[in-house]
């Protein structure tokens, strides 16, 4: 029958407060800017004759790495790969997966989830149980665009929506079918502890969200606010990273306009180390749009969704980055997800013509880092 989406741990209740009532409880701090250039990141898949899309990614070995996005032939078809070690092969996408896949995700277990959505269709979500692909539809209002997915093993995952407007639903399954659950304020990531423990993570005007599940309802935990220059400013986490309950990693960005309209941004990188959270601003302009483990205490993140550079923290702190270049064409962030035991990581990237050509050359792309390729 699967879990019920209930915490393993007593609660213990937590408050979101303003800048003024954290003030000397965490720090924040500024975020180091990169030692050197990282060079490791290549570009292993997808080419212009390929065609098509990848939206999201998911490892779970070095062995069965997965890339979703949209077929070559019908851009409102999904299309699923998976590299079995040696090459990447073409899988069956399930009936049921109404549309290309904007986020997936690895389970403890091994299994896999992704979403889909598009406005005429709603959202889908496919399983991959080990064996085979199923799909099944969630019934999320039609205005509500699927924003995060996590996958808590045993075939049981969390899924969460928004609306332009700033409503939030989200459904849990829970190895039979979706239930609708109490839904967070924070809406852009979601990551699950092997122990049961969930978190939320967004933003709500000037301020971070990050919210825990307490097996009843999201509960606000308490985040410092980092001090934000005037002008139509603004904070969110992006996505969330959570290796256990006392390790939490939080990454996103705050904004604001200058006197000329003009928007800027700066990174924010968050920690939960079971008892605090701590925020470090960077001190370049950028934003973190996705962040994975890389296995030895360390992060891969995602420095921009657009033309994105790849940041490496190792676990003593060391940043090295890299940026992304492609010919005649702009990157557009798909997913990140990492190998387990430290093998790497994984990314997938919309790759855009530059300009107005008379005939598209945009294309899916995986770039990959480690040796698992």
């Amino acid at each position: 029958m699967g879990h019920e989406p209930t915490e393993r741990r007593t609660p213990r209740p937590h408050a979101r407060a303003g800048a003024a009532a954290v003030a000397g409880m965490a720090t924040a701090v500024a975020l180091a800017s990169p030692a050197q250039a990282q060079e490791n990141w290549e570009h292993i898949h997808g080419t212009v004759e390929q065609g098509g899309s990848y939206t999201a990614v998911a490892a779970t070995a070095t062995d069965e790495v997965w890339a979703f996005g949209s077929d070559p032939e019908d851009s409102e078809a999904p299309r699923i790969e998976r590299w079995d070690g040696q090459q990447w092969q073409e899988e069956t996408a399930p009936d049921g997966l109404t549309s290309p896949p904007v986020a997936a995700e690895a389970g403890p277990d091994g299994q896999v989830w992704a979403l889909a959505y598009s406005y005429d269709a709603g959202t889908s979500a496919a399983h991959y149980d080990g064996e085979s692909w199923t799909a099944s539809a969630i019934d999320f209002a039609p205005e509500m665009e699927p924003t995060a997915l996590a996958a808590v093993g045993d075939g049981n995952a969390w899924a969460l929506a928004a609306s332009a407007l700033g409503e939030t639903e989200a459904v849990y399954f829970d190895g039979q079918e979706w239930t609708s659950q109490p839904a967070p304020t924070a809406d852009e990531g979601l990551g699950v502890a092997e122990t049961g423990e969930v978190f939320a993570v967004g933003g709500q005007g000037e301020e971070l969200i990050v919210e825990r599940w307490d097996g009843a309802d999201w509960v606000p935990e308490e985040i410092p606010q980092v001090d934000n220059p005037s002008g139509e400013a603004a904070a969110s986490f992006n996505d969330v990273l959570v290796r256990s309950a006392d390790d939490v990693w939080a990454a996103g960005n705050i904004s604001w306009k200058d006197a000329d309209e003009k928007n800027h941004y700066r990174p924010v990188l968050a920690q939960y180390d079971g008892t605090e959270w701590t925020v470090q601003v960077g001190e370049e302009e950028g934003t973190y749009d996705a962040v994975a483990d890389d296995g030895e205490g360390g992060l891969y993140l995602s420095y921009g969704a657009w033309n994105p550079a790849m940041e490496h923290r190792d676990a003593d702190g060391r940043v090295t980055r890299q940026e992304l270049v492609a010919d005649d064409h702009d990157l557009v962030l798909g997913g990140l997800d990492s190998l387990p035991d430290g093998a790497g990581a994984v990314l997938a990237v919309k790759s855009v013509d530059k300009g107005d050509p008379d005939v598209s050359t945009g294309h899916g792309r995986v770039y990959g880092t480690g040796a698992w390729y």
